[in-house]
């Protein structure tokens, strides 16, 4: 019975522990930017800008977020984009990648619609579900 109990308060622990840190809001960035002038670039983290320059008829940016956080909203030079696609990330040998049906849910990949634009500064923020302020990012868009 003793170790039942016991059992059963370390598994309760675990959990609780394991909620906190997925509610979260660890890492917001640019994920990359595709447009039908610069095709599809990568940005690798720490970069302020792309390398490439982009804009014309069709052009999305997608930020990855992880953790859990409500109401993102981004913005081209001070315009709201509309969000087009939403693709739940989850842990896959300790990365983030797109769940495909299988895993726990650690973030997400957000796709946002810039399209007719040609560039200039984006920015992205998520206020986060648990502890800390607003998370933001911001890259030039060449």
């Amino acid at each position: 019975m003793k170790y039942a109990t016991t059992l059963t308060i370390a598994l309760a622990a675990c959990l609780i522990a394991g909620t906190a840190q997925a509610n979260n809001l660890t890492r917001v960035a640019v994920y990359s930017v595709e447009s039908s002038q610069g095709g599809t670039e990568r940005v690798s983290s720490g970069n302020s800008s792309t390398s490439r320059d982009h804009g014309g008829a069709r052009m999305h940016i997608t930020t990855e977020e992880i953790g859990y956080g409500n109401n993102p909203q981004a913005r081209l030079l001070g315009f709201s984009l509309r969000e087009i696609r939403t693709v739940p990330l989850c842990n896959v040998r300790g990365r983030a990648l797109p769940c495909n049906g299988r895993g726990t849910v650690v973030g997400y990949r957000r796709t946002w619609d810039a399209s007719g634009r040609d560039g200039g500064n984006f920015e992205y923020m998520v206020i986060p579900n648990g502890i800390g302020g607003v998370r933001r990012v911001s890259l030039q868009v060449r």
